[in-house]
């Protein structure tokens, strides 16, 4: 996770890793098949842990809301809980897992797998915002949480811009449309 973090996947270097880690190159390969494997591993670590923990903060803010809250501000935070660098970050290193998931059907079973997941888990708390008298949804839930978990690969395309106010009229775009 370091080496990726520092030099990112295109200069990853088994060596360094296999190195510091104190382990040979076959046993790497058995475990994770290839240098392409190990990556996927981190990968899929680290967005499994994002999802959770976005899944986590907007749970935790519908759970714990006064009950004055409103729907405007639960929404708003669906949009810009990853608006800032650490986002842009996040959604770099998801877009780079899809991309290796096309070649590997272990890290495909597993993209499959945690959007299936995060969905539900999303669907979950988009219940108690319905129960909470917030949203008023006319499409299925679960439909709605896989549209905002993978409205986040729309947002990669506005991080290529580094534009403020491009961020800004995306944002309220979906806003909008949540």
């Amino acid at each position: 996770e370091r080496e990726l973090n520092e030099v990112g996947a295109v200069k990853f270097q088994l060596s360094r890793v296999l190195d510091a880690a104190g382990i040979s190159k076959s046993s790497a390969y058995h475990h994770f098949g290839s240098r392409d494997g190990i990556i996927a591993a981190v990968e899929i670590k680290t967005v499994t842990e994002q999802v959770q923990n976005n899944n986590r903060m907007i749970r935790l803010f519908v759970e714990n809301a006064p009950e004055d809250q409103s729907a405007t501000e639960f929404l708003r935070l669906l949009v810009t809980t990853s608006g800032n660098d650490a986002g842009e970050v996040s959604r770099q290193r998801r877009a780079a897992t899809l991309v290796a998931a096309q070649d590997n059907p272990a890290l495909a079973k597993f993209v499959g797998e945690t959007q299936r997941d995060g969905a539900e888990q999303l669907a979950e708390t988009l219940e108690l915002a319905v129960k909470r008298g917030w949203v008023s949804p006319t499409a299925p839930i679960l439909g709605i949480a896989h549209w905002i978990l993978t409205s986040v690969f729309g947002r990669i395309l506005v991080d290529f811009t580094h534009d403020v106010e491009t961020n800004a009229v995306w944002e309220e775009a979906a806003f909008v449309a949540l």
